[in-house]
């Protein structure tokens, strides 16, 4: 099980980086395709439901996979309270928002 939550958090890792250069590049769909490929990667591993709720306390997960759990419980809320549709683009500006390379290298080159 721990080689398996180990693979995610790489692939979760690679595919936060690749959505980084994707975001620089605007490019929107592929961002969509890749995000929701490993949401569903996300599922298979228990870790998250089909309604994308969080099923596992994600304090005690490795740390890409931890910022990604949050973001997706933080998304959550705000959306319940607006009573809006969620969205993978909603919770992949979010996840983005949280971690600090992209902050720091990716954002200020977009504008």
């Amino acid at each position: 099980m721990e080689t398996n939550l180990a693979a995610l958090e790489n692939e979760i890792e690679d595919s936060l980086f690749r959505l980084m250069e994707l975001e620089v590049e605007e490019s929107i769909v592929e961002m969509g395709q890749l995000f929701a490929k490993l949401l569903a990667s996300v599922q298979s591993a228990g870790l998250i439901n089909f309604a994308l709720d969080v099923l596992v306390e994600p304090d005690e997960c490795l740390p890409e996979t931890r910022m990604l759990l949050e973001s997706l419980l933080d998304v959550k809320k705000r959306f319940q309270r607006r009573r809006k549709l969620l969205t993978h683009r909603d919770i992949l500006k979010i996840w983005l928002r949280k971690n600090d390379r992209f902050k720091s290298e990716f954002l200020p080159i977009m504008f």
